[in-house]
Order: structure tokens, then C-alpha cells, then sequence
């Protein structure tokens, strides 16, 4: 080993007193011994498809990406090397003045390795780079790779399971987003650069998010555009008694169930406008009555069966006329006791009275372009408690404030929509019994202070929402 260094430095001086010989300076020595040529031959530009889909899009970044890090990182470890370079210290013998110029030279040839590094990594990656910068901030629009899951063309089952699906690729997404731009961030760019293309890039991600988003709220419309729809029972003669016959309103009182039926259990209790003509007609015999019920699709799961006790109207004839009718579904008995059927009752409620109801989305509404913009940051060198900033601090305090407020809020809501179920389930069950009014008014009282909390809450939320809009609109004005 010794011997290889000992005939290393002798050519290096060799070397040395030849250039010497021919007039060279030690400085001009130093200068060429900067000139680094590449060390490596230029890597083959790299081939990309045009991107079908959001997510060939960014598997384009992430190649782009990925091409360039091994160069990034070659380059920094280059520069390392020469930056951890020293020269000899001053002896004894060697003079101040020429000891200085020697450290000088040798500090301007490091530059000049440095700069040499540099040129070869943007000589190196010229190609890529501009392909990066102009896929950063194209501006074609590239939808999410849908995979037909938008089409309106399925069950309640596989549109949940759609929505699974998008749950967990928004998450893999967010990740995936992450980790390119984690290699971005080590690429170093420009602070202008930063500017123009990582803005324009954070851009698109979010709109990309945003849509799948969306399609998880339109999955969930058509799941309740399904459960809504009017289903109905074939036309057939149910178990059904007479009541009553008040001859001034020409009405019949009249109970009607199919309360063991394995597919749409009722009990229906009302009148029904009949003529006395026909109502002496019938002797107060039900033969000549015939019915069919609508039901709405939300099942309620028995054992793995599905029973539709959501009855939503009564059609009664008399021979072959439909009848006026007005009355009420009261509850199956058979049903009060079996498992998830509160529940059950509360939601389908809700899709009974129209609380719930569907907003009829298309898939437009994933597909549409969002307007999703993201604010600049601030220019270095200006003082932070500018007008605009104190505003925009003032608006965001006040958003944060108001979002605080309606999550607190939001508690309250939760608790009293508890309760105006329970009082409706009470009020429900004990409509033959003495005491339902005292429930109903209960049930009543309970609805109205659900809603003021809701009306609060929505306050909340919107004030929160304006100041927030108007601390963003600061960003642009």
C-alpha cells in the first residue's frame, strides 16, 4: 500500500514539473484539474405514455421523480466529497502571501469542481426535468380511473361496496401523494419553481381527493335513492274489519294488516270514503274489499331474510273502485322485539317523512371540476402584520372559533336527536293507549328542541364557513 501511494505522489510531481516546465502556473495547475468531465455516460432519456387517468398521471411523477434521484443524490454526494477536501497547512518555510493565494486557488477550485458538478447533473437531466416541470403544471384535466363505479346501474350492497372501495383508495392515495411528494422535496427545486409548480401540483391533488370524495357522497345518494322507491304488494284481499259508518262524512272506519306476512308485514288503521249507497250495500261484509299497500326499499334484515315493514299508503277498493283513504301504519307487534329494529325504525322514519331524501346526483357530480386553489406563500423579506395578514388572522381566528363552536354544538345534536328517537318510539307504540298524547306532545317538544339545536349548530358552521371564505378571498384581492 505504501508503495502505491509513494508512486502515486511521484507522478502526480512528474506531472507537476512537466506542466511546470511548459510554463503553467500553479493556479492554472488547479484550474484544470477542475474541469470534471462526467464520470458516467448520460442515462437514456426516459419514455413515459401519456397519462389515461389521474392515476397514470401520477405514476408518470413518481417515474420522473425516481429517474432524477439517483442523479440528485449522486450530485450532493459528489459535492460532499469535494466540499470535505483540504489543502496542505503552511510549513515553516513557505510565506504568508503565498501561503493565502495557495488556500485561495485551492478554494476557487473547489468552486469550480462544484460548478463542473452541477452543469454535468443539468446537462444529465435537462430532459427529464423540463418533462417533470411541464407534467407539474399542465393543465389538462385528468379524471380519477372511475372503473365504471359512477354508473347508477347497481344494488344497495355494491354501491356500500363501492364506497369501501373509495374509502380506502382516497387513503392510498393520500399516502402514495405523500411519498412523491416527499422525492419532489428532495430534488431541491427553485424557489420559483417551488412557486409556480408545487402550487400547481398541490392543486391538482386536492381536486383529484376532492372528486373522490365526491363519489363517495354520490354512492351514498344512490343508496337512498334506492331505499325511497315506492315498491307495492300485489292487489289482493288482506285480513280486514269495518267499523263505524258516519253517514254525513261518508266514511267508513276500517282496520287492515297482513301483520305475518314474510315479506311486508303492516297494520293499517283509518277511514275509507264510501257512498251509503255502497256502504249498505256491503252489510258490513269485507268481500268485496281488496287492497294494495306501498312499501318503501329498505329492508329490515330477519335471519338473513328481508322483511319491508316500511309501509308508506294504503290503496283500498271496493269491487273495482279505489277509495279515498286517510289512516296510519301503526306497528307490527311481531317486530318490537327483535334485534336492530329501534334502529331500523328510526332511519326508515326518516326516508317515511322525507328528513332523508335523496338529492338525485349524478355521476357529474364526481366528475365536475372544483375550483380548488391554494394560497401563495408569503414573499420573504415583507413584515407578516401587513393589513392583509392581520385580516386574514382575524378571519381565521373567528372561522376557528365558530368551527369550535358547531363541533361543541354538534354534541348537543347528537344527544337531543337521541332522545327525540326514543319519544318517538314511545309516541309510536302507544298510540291505543290512554296516555298517547301525553307522548306525542313529549315527542313533539323533543323534535322542536332538536331542531333549534340543529338551527344553532348550522349558525355556527355557516358563520365559520364565511369568515374562513373571506380570510381565503384575502389570499386573491
Amino acid at each position: 500500500m505504501k508503495l502505491l501511494v509513494l508512486t502515486f505522489l511521484t507522478l502526480l510531481g512528474v506531472s507537476f514539473a512537466q506542466n511546470e516546465s511548459a510554463g503553467l502556473s500553479f493556479t492554472d495547475f488547479l484550474n484544470n484539474q477542475a474541469e470534471i468531465p462526467s464520470s458516467a455516460a448520460s442515462p437514456p432519456a426516459i419514455s413515459v405514455p401519456p397519462a389515461a387517468s389521474y392515476e397514470s398521471f401520477l405514476a408518470t411523477i413518481e417515474a420522473y421523480a425516481n429517474f432524477m434521484l439517483p442523479e440528485k443524490k449522486r450530485l450532493e454526494t459528489s459535492k460532499a466529497a469535494v466540499n470535505s477536501e483540504t489543502t496542505s497547512p503552511r510549513d515553516e518555510f513557505e510565506k504568508q502571501v503565498d501561503y493565502e493565494k495557495r488556500l485561495a486557488d485551492f478554494e476557487k477550485a473547489k468552486q469550480q469542481k462544484i460548478l463542473a458538478l452541477e452543469q454535468d447533473y443539468q446537462t444529465r437531466t435537462k430532459e427529464t426535468m423540463a418533462k417533470l416541470k411541464a407534467a407539474l403544471t399542465s393543465k389538462e384535466d385528468l379524471q380519477p380511473d372511475w372503473a365504471g363505479m359512477l354508473k347508477k346501474d347497481a344494488g344497495i350492497e355494491e354501491y356500500r361496496e363501492r364506497i369501501n372501495k373509495l374509502t380506502y383508495k382516497i387513503s392510498e392515495m393520500k399516502g402514495r401523494i405523500s411519498k412523491i411528494n416527499a422525492s419532489l422535496n428532495e430534488l431541491k427545486f427553485s424557489k420559483s419553481d417551488t412557486e409556480a409548480l408545487l402550487k400547481r401540483w398541490q392543486e391538482k391533488n386536492l381536486l383529484y381527493i376532492s372528486r373522490l370524495e365526491r363519489a363517495c357522497e354520490l354512492m351514498q345518494d344512490y343508496i337512498i335513492q334506492e331505499q325511497v322507491k315506492v315498491l307495492s304488494t300485489d292487489r289482493k284481499k288482506f285480513e280486514t274489519s269495518l267499523g263505524t259508518y258516519n253517514a254525513d262524512k261518508e266514511e267508513f272506519e276500517l282496520d287492515m294488516n297482513d301483520a305475518s306476512s314474510q315479506t311486508v308485514p303492516f297494520d293499517y288503521s283509518g277511514t275509507v270514503k264510501i257512498s251509503p249507497q255502497q256502504a249498505k250495500e256491503t252489510n258490513r261484509q269485507t268481500d268485496n274489499f281488496t287492497a294494495s299497500v306501498d312499501y318503501i326499499n329498505y329492508p329490515f334484515m330477519v335471519d338473513g331474510a328481508k322483511l319491508y315493514p316500511g309501509a308508506k299508503k294504503a290503496h283500498i277498493f271496493y269491487k273495482e273502485q279505489e277509495l279515498p283513504t286517510n289512516g296510519i301504519f301503526k306497528r307490527v307487534p311481531s317486530l318490537d322485539n327483535l334485534d336492530g329494529y329501534p334502529e331500523w325504525l328510526a332511519y326508515a322514519d326518516s326516508l317515511l317523512s322525507g328528513k332523508l331524501s335523496p338529492k338525485n346526483l349524478d355521476s357529474l357530480y364526481a366528475m365536475k371540476a372544483v375550483s380548488i386553489k391554494v394560497a401563495s406563500e408569503t414573499k420573504q423579506g415583507d413584515g407578516f402584520w401587513t393589513g392583509k395578514n392581520i385580516f386574514r388572522v382575524a378571519m381565521f381566528s373567528f372561522c376557528a372559533a365558530g368551527l369550535g363552536l358547531g363541533i361543541l354544538q354538534d354534541g348537543d345534536v347528537k344527544s337531543k336527536n337521541d332522545t327525540k328517537n326514543e319519544r318517538y318510539l314511545e309516541a309510536y307504540y302507544a298510540q291505543n293507549a290512554p296516555d298517547y298524547p301525553e307522548k306525542r306532545d313529549a315527542y313533539d317538544k323533543s323534535r322542536k328542541a332538536l331542531d333549534k339545536s340543529v338551527n344553532l349548530r348550522s349558525g355556527f358552521y355557516i358563520g365559520a364557513g364565511v369568515f374562513g371564505l373571506a380570510g381565503a378571498a384575502s389570499f386573491f384581492f
